[in-house]
């Protein structure tokens, strides 16, 4: 192909563009699914969902019983991962 004008048909235009509006939604729809699933919180804010001590969390980073996150020296936590921990040892009445 060159560089250079090219005529098109309208009909093949408004395809295009549908396809493209397409992709818009989805690339939309996953950005908005992946950032409300994937919050990440310091270790303050993880603590306190999980009503345990800052010193406790650092305890269980460091036995690797809980997954986090380390950018530089700052540790960060999924929140999903933290609600699924909570809901993994939550115990239903008989």
């Amino acid at each position: 192909m060159k560089d250079g004008i090219y005529i098109i048909e309208q009909e093949e235009l408004d395809s295009i563009k549908s396809e493209l509006q397409e992709i818009k939604a989805l690339v939309m729809e996953g950005q908005k699914n992946s950032t409300s699933q994937d919050e990440l919180v310091d270790a303050q804010t993880a603590a306190a969902m999980l009503h345990i001590t800052p010193r406790c969390l650092y305890n269980w980073t460091k036995k690797r019983a809980l997954p986090f996150t380390q950018i530089g020296r700052r540790r960060l936590y999924s929140k999903k991962a933290l609600q699924a921990l909570i809901d993994r040892n939550t115990l239903n009445s008989k």
